[in-house]
Order: C-alpha cells, then sequence, then structure tokens
C-alpha cells in the first residue's frame, strides 16, 4: 500500500467516524451483570446473617428480623458490588472479555468466592459484637449476683459464648459458600451459561467521557460529608463549637463534591485538598495525643468506624487533588487501565461511605441501646 492510499484510507475512516459520532470497540463495564449478582448474594447472605444472629446473637438484637435484613442488606450491597467487580477484573485480565466454557466456569467460581468472602467479614463482625454485648451481659449479672467465685465462673461463661460465636462463623462460611454456589448458578443458567465480563461500549468523537478520578471525588467527598452530617447533632450536644464545624465541613464537602463532577479547575481541586487535609490533621490530632482545645483538651480520643472511614476518604480525596493539580493537560488522557479497574475505586469509595454512615447509627444493626440494658458505645467521628 503506497502512502496516498494510507493517507486516503485516513480519510474515509475520519469521515466514517465524524458521520457517525461515535468509536467502536471500547470496553466498558457490564453493570447489569454486576449489581445483578451483587444484589442476589448479598439479600441472600444477609438472611444467613439474620438468621445467626437470632440462634446465637446478643438477646438485644432479635427485634425485627425482616427490617433488620432488610436494612442491613442494603446497607452492605456496595461492598458486595466491589467485590463482584474486582472478580470479574481479575477475570478479565486472566482470561480476557470472550470467556469460554470453561473460563466461564472459574470466572462464577471467582465471584462466589468474592462474594462469600464478603458475607465472611460481616459474619466476622456481627459476631464480634455480639461477643462484646454478650461479655458485658455476663458482668453485669455477675455484678448483681456475685455467683462466680474469684471470677472463674466468669471467665468460663465468656469462654463459652467465645466458642459459640466462633463456630457460628464457621458454620456461617459454610452456608454462605453453598448459597452463593447455587445463586450464580443460576444466573448464569438463567443467561444461556453465558457471563459477560466486558461489553463493548461506543463512544462519540467528540468527547472522552467523564473522569474516573472525578467520580471518585464526588463520591468521597458526599461520602464524607454524610457521615459528617450524621454527627453533628451528637456534637452539638457535647460542644457548640464542635457541632457547628462539622456541620460547616459536612456541607463544604457535599458542595464541593457536586461541583467536581463539572469542568475541572485548579480552585476547586485546591478547596477539596483543603476540606480534606483539615479534618484528618485535627483527627490524627485527636486520636493520637489529644486537641489542646475543647471539653476533652489534651484527651486521645478511641477511633471508630466512622472516623475510620472519614479518614479514609478524606486520605484519598486529598491524593486524588493533588495528582489533578500536578496534571497540566486539562484533557483527560488516555486512561491506561481498563474500565474495571477504574470503577472500583468509585465502588469502593461508595462503600466505605455507606459503612462509615452505618457505623454513626448503630440501631441500623440493631443498637441494644433502646432496650434499657447496658450496651457497647460506639466511638464518634
Amino acid at each position: 500500500m503506497t502512502l496516498r492510499e494510507m493517507i486516503e484510507n485516513t480519510k474515509l475512516a475520519n469521515a466514517g467516524i465524524e458521520r457517525s459520532g461515535s468509536i467502536p470497540g471500547r470496553p466498558a463495564v457490564p453493570w447489569l451483570t454486576v449489581v445483578s449478582l451483587s444484589v442476589v448474594m448479598a439479600y441472600a447472605d444477609g438472611f444467613w446473617m439474620m438468621s445467626l444472629r437470632g440462634a446465637v446473637g446478643a438477646i438485644e438484637r432479635t427485634e425485627e428480623p425482616f427490617a433488620s435484613w432488610l436494612r442491613e442488606s442494603t446497607l452492605v450491597l456496595p461492598v458486595f458490588v466491589f467485590a463482584v467487580l474486582g472478580a470479574m477484573t481479575l477475570a478479565l485480565h486472566l482470561f480476557g472479555p470472550e470467556l469460554r466454557k470453561s473460563s466461564t466456569v472459574l470466572t462464577a467460581l471467582l465471584i462466589v468466592a468474592a462474594g462469600t468472602a464478603a458475607g465472611i467479614a460481616f459474619i466476622t463482625l456481627n459476631s464480634a459484637y455480639d461477643y462484646q454485648l454478650q461479655s458485658n451481659q455476663l458482668q453485669l449479672i455477675d455484678s448483681m449476683s456475685h455467683t462466680c467465685a474469684e471470677g472463674s465462673c466468669l471467665a468460663l461463661q465468656q469462654q463459652a459464648s467465645l466458642g459459640l460465636q466462633m463456630r457460628a462463623v464457621g458454620y456461617g462460611s459454610g452456608i454462605l459458600l453453598a448459597t452463593n454456589l447455587v445463586l450464580v448458578g443460576w444466573v448464569v443458567a438463567i443467561r444461556g451459561g453465558r457471563l459477560d465480563v466486558s461489553r463493548t461500549r461506543r463512544r462519540t468523537a467528540r468527547g472522552r467521557g467523564i473522569d474516573h478520578r472525578r467520580l471518585f471525588l464526588a463520591a468521597a467527598l458526599v461520602g464524607s460529608a454524610a457521615i459528617h452530617a450524621a454527627v453533628v447533632p451528637e456534637h452539638f450536644g457535647e460542644w457548640a463549637a464542635a457541632g457547628a464545624f462539622f456541620a460547616i465541613l459536612a456541607a463544604a464537602q457535599l458542595a464541593l463534591g457536586l461541583l467536581s463532577l463539572g469542568r475541572r479547575h485548579r480552585a476547586l481541586l485546591k478547596a477539596v485538598a483543603a476540606v480534606s487535609i483539615v479534618p484528618l490533621a485535627l483527627w490524627l490530632c485527636s486520636r493520637t495525643v489529644g486537641l489542646p482545645f475543647g471539653p476533652a483538651a489534651g484527651s486521645p480520643e478511641s477511633a471508630g468506624m466512622p472516623d475510620i472511614a472519614a479518614g479514609v476518604l478524606e486520605l484519598g480525596t486529598l491524593l486524588v487533588a493533588v495528582a489533578l493539580l500536578r496534571d497540566r493537560d486539562r484533557l483527560p488522557r488516555r486512561p491506561l487501565v481498563s474500565a474495571h479497574i477504574r470503577s472500583l475505586p468509585v465502588v469502593a469509595a461508595i462503600a466505605i461511605g455507606v459503612l462509615g454512615l452505618a457505623g454513626t447509627a448503630p440501631a441500623w444493626f440493631g443498637n441494644p441501646g433502646s432496650s434499657g440494658n447496658e450496651s457497647v458505645e460506639f466511638p464518634h467521628h
């Protein structure tokens, strides 16, 4: 082929792109497959979590099983989405976008393993919380009756409670594995033995689509804002200045999260870095040496799930904002990784935000505080 023919073919190809307005062959995440598998496993595994809690959990957490199942399964859904997407990303890397019969089976097993690992993690957390409640209840009973000689009886009761929770985790892990195997197998069978790990997406020649880094900024900032907004009433009750700080911080992070979906401006990115590094520095100080001001000046606070989640999200937004500030190219560059990998941080930010928000309201996970019994205090942000 001569140079003139090559130039003419290039012109024809460009003209075809201009007429059609799209460029074929770009791989994308099969979100319908990801979400459907995640929903199936999240709500099925959630049922077994509630069943195990009713069988061996603390008596304070056995009320309203259906509402608890629906609420908690919905809360953990983003984690299952992250697990399924991670398994599909690994399968895409190992087997390619077109799966054969053998690779379809292996991909299904990867999804089962990822979903089961997520379910086991939540069963373990639930069991740890139940054991804490049971141990506190045993201590309360012992302090009132004094039936145990030198604490030996109490120690044996706590050991038996711990063993019960460990056996529940073991049995529950097997149940979750069997359940997920059946459910994923059903989904694959309903799809005619097919399991897509990617799909072809046509993108327009005028734009490159939204940058996943901006999506991550939006998800992480909105998640941090939700966590901070949830603790505003509690902090107002302790110290009005702290409540006002968290209210302003939540409003600023929410506004910046929504604005980050638009065009990228250096002033916006600097503001994102500021609302990330300030609460991070205050959190590190309060959890190590204690703040030098306030009602608990000089006393380090204990870390809890909400403040750890908010800290992780703020650290992520700080790093991404700095990376975007260092990037002088105003247009997003051609992605070096697949859409699956670029979507993982976004889904992870959503999952972390949901877990942190859930930690600010233990009643979502069956907080026994309203029952009149002694309960475990959840550290707050």
